[in-house]
C-alpha cells in the first residue's frame, strides 16, 4: 500500500484529471498529482520519451528495464516488459535482459546498457563509454538514451520511496497493443 493516500479527483484541478484520463490513471501519476505542477510536468517528459523520440523503441524499452532492474523496481519491470512487447522486442531480448546476459544483445544495445548502467551507478557514463557511444549514436540517440535513463532512474527512486503498488488493471504496454492512444 502506498505511504499516502491516492488524492481525490474531486479536489483536483480539471487541467489533472484530463491529464490522468489521457495518459491513463496509473498508480505513479495519480500519486505523484498531489504535486500537480510536477505531475503535469513529468508526465509530459514521460510521454516525449516514450512516444516521440527518435531512439529506437527497443533499445529505448531495453534501457528502462535495465535500469528497473538495477534499481529493483518490480513497478518498472512490471509495465515496461508489456511496453517492451508492444513496442516489438523479441522475446529472446526481453529473456536475455531478465538473465542479465548482454552479451546475448546486440552491440548497440549493449553499448546502450553500459551507458544507463554508468549512469546509474556513477551518475555518469564514463569517458570512454561516451567516446564508444558519439560514435554509435546520433546527438539525439545520446541525449535521449542519457535522458530515459535519468528519468526512469527518478521514476523507480520515487516508486520504492512512496511505495506504489503495480496496479490490478492490465500494464501500459497492452493498452498500446490494443491500439489505444497514450
Amino acid at each position: 500500500m502506498a505511504r499516502i493516500p491516492y488524492p481525490d479527483p474531486a479536489t483536483q484541478s480539471a487541467e489533472v484529471r484530463d491529464r490522468l484520463a489521457r495518459i491513463g490513471s496509473l498508480n505513479v501519476t495519480t500519486l505523484m498529482s498531489h504535486a500537480e505542477i510536477v505531475m503535469l510536468a513529468y508526465s509530459r517528459m514521460g510521454t516525449a520519451l516514450l512516444l516521440k523520440g527518435v531512439l529506437d523503441p527497443v533499445l529505448r524499452e531495453a534501457v528502462i528495464l535495465r535500469i528497473g532492474q538495477l534499481c529493483r523496481s518490480d513497478y518498472e519491470w512490471h509495465q515496461h516488459v508489456s511496453v517492451a512487447r508492444a513496442v516489438g522486442m523479441p522475446e529472446a531480448t526481453l529473456q536475455a535482459i531478465a538473465d542479465g546476459d548482454h552479451a546475448r544483445l546486440d552491440p548497440r544495445q549493449q553499448l546502450a546498457l553500459k551507458v544507463a548502467e554508468e549512469i546509474h551507478q556513477d551518475n555518469c557514463a564514463s569517458e570512454y563509454t561516451m567516446a564508444e557511444a558519439v560514435r554509435q549514436f546520433s546527438p539525439a540517440e545520446l541525449v535521449e538514451l542519457c535522458l530515459v535513463a535519468g528519468y526512469y532512474i527518478m521514476t523507480a527512486g520515487f516508486l520504492r520511496s512512496m511505495a506504489i503498488e503495480i496496479e490490478d488493471t492490465p500494464p501500459l504496454g497492452d493498452s498500446m497493443l490494443a491500439g489505444r492512444p497514450r
